[in-house]
C-alpha cells in the first residue's frame, strides 16, 4: 500500500502542477472587461486542492505503521468497474472534440445514470439533457468560457 500510495502521490502531484502552468496562461477576468473569471479558474483552485490532497497522502503515507502497510488487490470486481469507467472517460475526451460538448456529455451521462443509476430512460434521458446544459450555461454564459457545442454537428 504505502509503494502504491507514494505512485498515486508522485502522479497527482505532477498533474496538479501541470494544470496550473497550462491554465495560468488562459486569459485573465481583466482580459474579458466583464469581471467575470477567466477559463483558468477553476482549474488552479481544483489543482491547488489536487496538491494539499496529495501532500497529506504523502504525510500520511511515510508516517504509516508498517501493520498497516497491506498489498493492493489491482484486479477485483471494484476495481473493474473503476478500470471500465476510466476507458469510457478516456473515449468521452477522445470525442469531445469530434462531437462537440453537448452530444458527448450528453452521451457521456446517459451511460454512466443508466449504469450507475439504473434509472427510468425517459428520466436518464431528461436528468441527462438538463445537467448538460446547466453546465454548458455555467462556462458560457457564468464563467465567459467558450464552449465547442456540436463539433462536427456544427452548422
Amino acid at each position: 500500500m504505502k509503494k502504491g500510495n507514494l505512485v498515486l502521490a508522485a502522479i497527482c502531484a505532477v498533474l496538479g502542477v501541470g494544470v496550473i502552468v497550462m491554465a495560468s496562461g488562459y486569459p485573465k477576468a481583466a482580459d474579458y472587461g466583464t469581471g467575470v473569471p477567466g477559463p483558468g479558474l477553476w482549474p488552479i483552485v481544483i489543482s491547488i486542492v489536487l496538491l494539499a490532497c496529495t501532500a497529506i497522502l504523502l504525510f500520511r503515507t511515510l508516517k504509516m505503521d508498517p501493520e498497516k502497510n497491506t498489498k493492493i488487490e489491482l484486479w477485483t470486481t471494484g476495481t473493474r468497474r473503476v478500470y471500465l469507467t476510466m476507458a469510457i472517460l478516456a473515449v468521452y475526451l477522445f470525442l469531445l472534440p469530434i462531437l462537440g460538448f453537448i452530444i458527448a456529455t450528453f452521451v457521456l451521462e446517459v451511460i454512466f445514470i443508466q449504469w450507475f443509476a439504473k434509472k427510468n430512460p425517459i428520466i436518464t434521458v431528461v436528468i441527462s439533457a438538463a445537467i448538460t446544459m446547466v453546465i454548458y450555461c455555467a462556462f458560457r454564459f457564468l464563467l465567459n468560457v467558450p464552449v465547442h457545442t456540436f463539433g462536427i454537428f456544427t452548422i
